[in-house]
């Protein structure tokens, strides 16, 4: 192949040619052809590039490239259109027409995009990368969650898997037992007891070793993601959050993109599959694409959307689940710093995640701004492994021509080679084709929903989606691999802490002490990446979700009542009825009503009965498990509270807290407080709530 030596856009071209050419053909600018051939036509190479065959034939402008590509690359497709559909043929030589007349503009292009180098893109060493970033992701969350399992669902935890598992099992007819592996895909049917926890824990973390050390990655990742879905799928509302849900769909992706070897070898990495890279890249756009949109399309009940208004981390830095010290020197930035930054958070979560799919530099940019967030969201709040799972995706868009020669040689082959595929990858690819379909259309049926958002005319913009697309959807909450992303769509502007406290007498109170939420005004936030604290966490949703409640006189004191049942009695989630929550004079009074004024009556309390059931029945077992002295859920706790015996008395109360000033910090004082009168519960654990 003959190309012209002198021109800067043509050297760029015969570098990217040289990667398929698998020495098949010599690349030589006609410059030097004159040296062995004196009598070509010069002129005429200098206008086109110019293909010359063993045969004899000789071919120039866009038909000597699609010849090139169809006999030295797998891009035989273009060859085959040009050689079938004249149309195309004409419009591809004006084509090579037109970039030939503009070789200058276009090298001016490909240096922005691609910058000085334009040979293909390979991802071998950021794929190696990758899966030991991945891996040590994987390590944290599984010893992160084992460590609290006991305490949240073990037999004696806060919301014990065995009996949840018993109760679906009990309710399916013996005609269908599979139907309780779809309902609750988990190993943990095999295990009704603690040692199922350790032992699928002990699974997870092993098989993420393995994959740290390159042994059977494709295998590793695919134990990974099954002992992840078993907690997953039986740890309501522990194992909910975002990050529990990416790293599913992360792990099952990995899948497709890690190399199926037995050992992958330091300086032996093999190049991830184009789909597997595919696809974690369309993962990390939707999880920083919804991230910015429901920022827009999601308000508060008030109608007031602090994210639109640019005031939202006037709050954020306070109001988020545990912040980090740092946090308190963020919050008092001038308020200029706080809109800027919010700014620069959506140009990253909105404009950057577009960048995935341009070229090479463009992905570069990507790469940084998405990374600087995270890095910023670490430093200023606790939230788990999420921002280091977030970067882990983001590695894989940096290809080895951007990776410095000092570490590329470590970890990848010197040669770029195309081989065809076995069988096995053809299947595997087959299946990944597949994947992508399904990915592509449960993320546009999320998207569709984040732009809608929660605007009162919701309704009115809603059309129903297609009945595969309702399946589809269905199928992967099933599996939580397939999911919708976008964190604090509703930015919250107090913060409502629940404090537990424990009497002997009832008079002389001590709070219970956690580990990371604050208790007390001088306790200093804590940084502790990438440790995930379920129950501090939760406690957090639970003060909000209290604070909404206290709108509703009737709402609160039926959750009151609610709390006291669930506290002070034995009565079994599956056995709690409406009549529990009442004394036998208010019975006796609810039965002497009109029929219809009862019947609504009760339909009321049923609906809010419900509720509180199903959002915070958890949160009454945490305080049983307080008042029996529960030695499993008191490790959860602040070690100082670890040896407190079962007490007489518990009280449950509100208040808001929020950053403390400059003068109170320097006395010691993180926090200021107030008390939320219109909400506290005392609870004596010496006489059981009368029925």
């Amino acid at each position: 192949m003959v190309w012209d030596g002198d021109c800067g856009f043509c050297k760029l071209c015969a570098d990217r040619f040289s990667q398929y050419k698998n020495q098949k053909v010599e690349l030589i600018p006609y410059q030097s052809l004159n040296k062995k051939y004196p009598d070509a036509p010069q002129k005429e190479f200098s206008k086109s590039v110019f293909l010359f065959t063993p045969r004899g034939n000789i071919y120039n402008g866009a038909e000597a490239v699609f010849r090139f590509f169809s006999e030295y690359s797998w891009r035989k497709w273009a060859f085959i259109l040009y050689q079938k559909f004249k149309l195309f043929a004409t419009l591809s030589e004006w084509g090579y027409s037109f970039v030939a007349r503009h070789r200058k503009e276009f090298r001016w292009l490909v240096k922005i995009f691609w910058g000085n180098n334009f040979t293909s893109a390979t991802f071998q060493t950021s794929g190696w990368i990758y899966a030991r970033a991945l891996a040590l992701v994987l390590i944290f969350a599984f010893i992160s969650f084992w460590s609290q399992s006991s305490g949240l669902i073990g037999s004696s935890g806060i919301s014990p898997f065995a009996e949840k598992l018993g109760q679906l099992g009990g309710s399916l007819s013996d005609e269908k037992p599979f139907m309780k592996w779809l309902i609750r895909p988990t190993l943990l049917w095999f295990f009704k007891s603690d040692f199922g926890l350790s032992f699928i824990a002990l699974l997870g973390t092993a098989a993420s070793i393995l994959l740290l050390f390159g042994f059977i990655p494709h295998v590793s990742v695919l134990v990974i993601w099954v002992s992840y879905l078993s907690f997953v799928v039986v740890s309501e509302p522990f194992l909910n959050f975002q990050w529990d849900l990416l790293l599913l769909e992360t792990a099952l992706i990995s899948f497709f993109f890690l190399p199926w070897v037995i050992r992958e070898q330091i300086g032996k990495a093999k190049e991830p599959s184009p789909i597997g890279r595919w696809l974690i890249w369309l993962l990390l756009f939707k999880l920083m694409f919804e991230s910015g949109v429901v920022k827009f399309t999601y308000f508060g009940i008030d109608g007031l959307n602090h994210w639109i208004n640019l005031s939202a981390l006037d709050y954020h830095f306070w109001t988020q689940p545990i912040p980090t010290q740092f946090s308190w020197y963020f919050h008092w930035l001038p308020v200029l710093f706080h809109k800027t930054s919010l700014m620069i958070t959506y140009f990253v979560e909105l404009i950057l995640p577009v960048f995935i799919f341009f070229p090479r530099r463009f992905r570069n940019i990507s790469f940084c701004g998405i990374i600087f967030l995270q890095i910023m969201i670490i430093i200023t709040g606790n939230y788990g492994f999420f921002n280091l799972l977030t970067i882990a995706l983001c590695i894989t868009l940096i290809d080895d021509q951007s990776v410095p020669e000092n570490l590329k040689k470590y970890s990848i082959r010197s040669d770029f080679n195309l081989r065809k595929g076995s069988m096995y990858q053809y299947i595997k690819n087959f299946t990944a084709v597949c994947y992508l379909i399904i990915f592509l259309i449960t993320g546009f049926f999320f998207l569709k929903l984040d732009f809608q958002g929660n605007k009162k005319n919701k309704s009115n913009d809603y059309t129903q989606p297609s009945l595969i697309t309702t399946k589809l959807v269905e199928i992967s909450q099933l599996f939580r691999s397939m999911n919708s992303y976008g964190l604090f769509r509703v930015m919250t502007d107090t913060r409502p802490e629940i404090i537990i406290s424990y009497s002997d007498d009832g008079k002389s109170w001590e709070p219970y002490r956690f580990r990371y939420k604050p208790v007390k005004t001088n306790n200093r936030p804590q940084f502790f990446p990438p440790h995930m604290p379920r129950l501090d966490w939760q406690l957090w949703f639970e003060g909000l979700y209290i604070e909404r409640i206290m709108q509703s006189p009737i709402s609160l004191d039926l959750y009151k009542r609610f709390l006291e049942v669930v506290i002070s009695s034995d009565i079994k989630l599956g056995k709690l009825k409406l009549e529990n929550f009442f004394t036998k004079n208010e019975l006796s009074e609810i039965n002497s009503l009109d029929q219809k004024y009862k019947e609504a009556y009760l339909k009321n309390c049923q609906f809010y009965l419900n509720n509180y059931i199903n959002h915070s029945y958890w949160f009454g077992m945490f305080l049983r498990g307080l008042k029996k002295g529960n030695s499993d859920i008191l490790n959860l706790l602040s070690k100082n509270d670890i040896g407190i015996n079962s007490p007489n008395w518990l009280r449950v109360e509100l208040y808001h807290y929020t950053f403390s000033d400059r003068k109170e910090k320097k006395k010691g004082y993180w926090w200021k407080r107030e008390k939320l009168e219109e909400f506290e519960l005392n609870i004596s654990l010496e006489k059981k709530y009368d029925n």
